[in-house]
């Protein structure tokens, strides 16, 4: 495991064995920072290249979804989801901090997150850490939120979430991919309703062929300690999957709920996921997920 900041190019990047696995791209010609590509030991990514690069084949919707990233559409009433006009923006303060301890790889630094206008929202203190256990990738990211600008709503909207992933088209389940979750819904091939979208679920996994037909999976796992655990997910069969705790009202196509949640000013919160990334089909694919699952609970 090696982790080398290259600060000219806004990245850190994370080999295993000598192989790319992922990048944290963090410069400010984007709206946050994400990681990508995702790698196979042999080089195939894991999750959708749009808009970074150009695949054939692939689907060039919501120009957003980078890769794996974190993002909300409503927070303090402003949009820090998508990058359409009037949006905000969540921006990497300086270089982050990183290194690597009993080969586990580190990437340490403060995320500043703001209004279209440059209005100061909220401070966060992202930690991320990769390790690799045979052929597992696992990634665990802690966010530290700290309401040191005045009091922090998120407002209750789908477009959003602290942990989020574009797989590969050849992977979306509305085709040949498979959603599974903690509560045992699944939504598989296409057939039949999305039952795994807007529901709450200790974990949820996302996992098909990729280009090559080689099966491979992400497991998110949203921590018991976390805020409003277990979270509700918005996880979709085009490809879209996020921990959303807020979005309630168009989960449950009612207007009369506001689950919009407050941090007050001076207070902090922290949220916890783990991302697991697994050869297989399902959660049961590879034999040590829910291993991981579990120990990440205790």
């Amino acid at each position: 495991m090696d982790i080398q900041l290259h600060p000219e190019e806004n990245k850190a990047v994370v080999t295993i064995d000598g192989a790319l696995f992922t990048e944290y791209r963090y410069g400010h010609y984007a709206c946050r920072p994400y990681l990508y590509p995702l790698k196979t030991a042999d080089g195939q990514g894991l999750t959708r290249a749009y808009p970074m690069e150009d695949v054939e084949g692939e689907k060039q919707d919501h120009y957003h979804h980078r890769s794996v990233y974190t993002a909300h559409g409503l927070v303090n009433g402003y949009n820090l989801w998508d990058e359409s006009t009037d949006h905000g923006a969540m921006l990497q303060r300086g270089q982050p901090v990183v290194g690597t301890v009993e080969d586990v790889a580190h990437i340490d630094g403060i995320v500043d997150w703001y209004g279209p206008e440059g209005q100061k929202l909220l401070e966060e203190r992202r930690s991320i850490s990769i390790r690799a256990e045979g052929d597992l990738r696992i990634i665990d990211q802690r966010s530290e939120l700290r309401a040191v600008h005045g009091a922090v709503t998120f407002g209750d909207t789908k477009e959003g979430g602290l942990y989020s992933i574009r797989v590969p088209t050849s992977m979306d389940a509305k085709d040949h991919g498979r959603i599974e979750n903690s509560e045992g819904q699944v939504f598989e091939n296409g057939e039949g309703a999305e039952t795994t979208w807007g529901v709450q679920a200790a974990w949820v996994d996302y996992s098909g062929p990729l280009v090559s037909g080689q099966e491979w999976g992400h497991t998110v796992v949203d921590h018991k300690d976390n805020p409003l655990f277990p979270t509700y997910w918005h996880v979709r069969g085009y490809g879209l999957f996020t921990a959303n705790p807020f979005g309630v009202h168009d989960f449950k196509s009612d207007d009369s709920i506001d689950a919009s949640w407050t941090i007050p000013s001076g207070e902090k919160r922290v949220f916890r996921f783990r991302h697991i990334v697994h050869p297989g089909r399902g959660v049961d694919g590879h034999g040590d997920v829910r291993k991981h699952i579990e120990a990440f609970q205790q």
